[in-house]
């Protein structure tokens, strides 16, 4: 038998290996990268990390995003954003834009809404015709009192939805509070309650309306829909339709606090300030109620009921009331000074109880 050359020998064998360690790396590269994120990452907000999770590395994102799922659900919604962090660390990225939108939902939930909308924006950056990424966007920016930007995203949502629904020649331009709105099941109506908000922003109050009756097609129990559209009457001034809308919005959904708001306001410009006190006394203390009825009657330029009920929350709650001691105070100034000053259409002031518009991150 011929004899081989030892250097031969040597010369596979160290092909051979080196082939098995290359053609290995694409297996392993995933995983290696997954042990190495850093958590000074810019959308981790959670505890420490160190021993938050005991098992092996995850080999690919969709692992990852299944263990993030599955903390999540655990109610670890810490592990989760770490797992979802995780996830974005794989070369291969075909499950960044999921990874990201969850990852913005738990900050929606934490109240964190820059982060949200940090990882929002992300998610739709990698894929700009999902309709979900785009509505999440809107709304946050919606929360952070970025109107414009949120109108803009909400006109992009609306019309992407349109055309899935094969309403293609749906114009915003000119059919932005249309009758002929379509809107199904699938449709983003947060989206559209959002759209809706900007308009009543914009004292355009028929045509949010118009929008927060197309959401009620869909769902006609949707307490955002209902007390956005209570509250656009409101500000619209048909206090009787407001009062019906609210009502309902309380009879479903009793332990709720905005419809409860909305009916106190609502009592208030009616200058109905007792059942204002019973409507505002189901979702704050009695002396918040007090100095909520005080304050709006002040507004509306009722001097002499606003200087009674703050009185009333101030002897409620003689001790640490200090806001109802200021706005009595201004009160009795306006009373001498100041014509009727008129409620206008934006957010609350910080001195009220009360709240006003609703996108919130319930589904109903």
């Amino acid at each position: 038998m011929r004899n081989i050359p030892k250097v031969s020998i040597l010369t596979s064998s160290f092909a051979l290996v080196t082939a098995l360690i290359v053609s290995g790396c694409s297996n392993t590269q995933d995983v290696e990268a997954s042990k190495n994120v850093n958590f000074n990452h810019e959308l981790y907000d959670g505890k420490s990390t160190l021993g938050l999770s005991n098992d092996f590395p995850p080999e690919s994102a969709a692992e990852s995003i299944s263990r993030g799922d599955k903390a999540y659900r655990e109610k670890d919604t810490d592990l989760a954003l770490y797992e979802y962090i995780r996830a974005l660390n794989f070369p291969s990225q075909d499950n960044a834009d999921q990874a990201f939108y969850k990852i913005g939902y738990i900050h929606q939930q934490r109240g964190n809404y820059e982060l949200a909308k940090l990882a929002y924006n992300r998610a739709s950056f990698i894929d700009e015709d999902n309709i979900q990424y785009a509505a999440a966007v809107g709304i946050m920016e919606l929360k952070l009192g970025e109107n414009e930007n949120a109108k803009k995203h909400f006109l992009h949502t609306v019309k992407m939805d349109q055309d899935r629904q094969g309403n293609k020649d749906w114009d915003p331009e000119k059919d932005l509070f249309s009758r002929d709105l379509v809107i199904d099941n699938a449709s983003p109506v947060s989206a559209y309650i959002g759209l809706g908000i900007t308009a009543d922003l914009d004292a355009r109050h028929k045509q949010a309306q118009q929008i927060y009756i197309t959401a009620l097609k869909v769902n006609s129990k949707s307490y955002k829909a209902l007390t956005n559209l209570g509250y656009s009457y409101y500000l619209d001034g048909n206090l009787p339709q407001a009062e019906a809308v609210n009502r309902k919005a309380t009879t479903l959904y009793p332990s709720a606090k905005r419809g409860w708001s909305n009916l106190g306001l609502i009592y208030i410009k009616g200058k109905r300030y007792d059942d204002a006190l019973g409507a505002l006394s189901n979702v704050m203390p009695r002396e918040e109620a007090l100095n909520d009825i005080g304050y709006f009657s002040m507004l509306e330029g009722d001097y002499e009921a606003s200087i009674v009920y703050l009185e009333k929350a101030i002897n409620a709650s003689p001790t640490f009331y200090a806001k109802a001691q200021e706005n009595l105070k201004r009160a009795k100034k306006l009373q001498i000074t100041a014509p009727p000053v008129k409620l206008t259409g934006g957010y609350a002031n910080p001195q009220s109880q009360a709240t006003v518009y609703s996108i919130s991150d319930t589904n109903h």
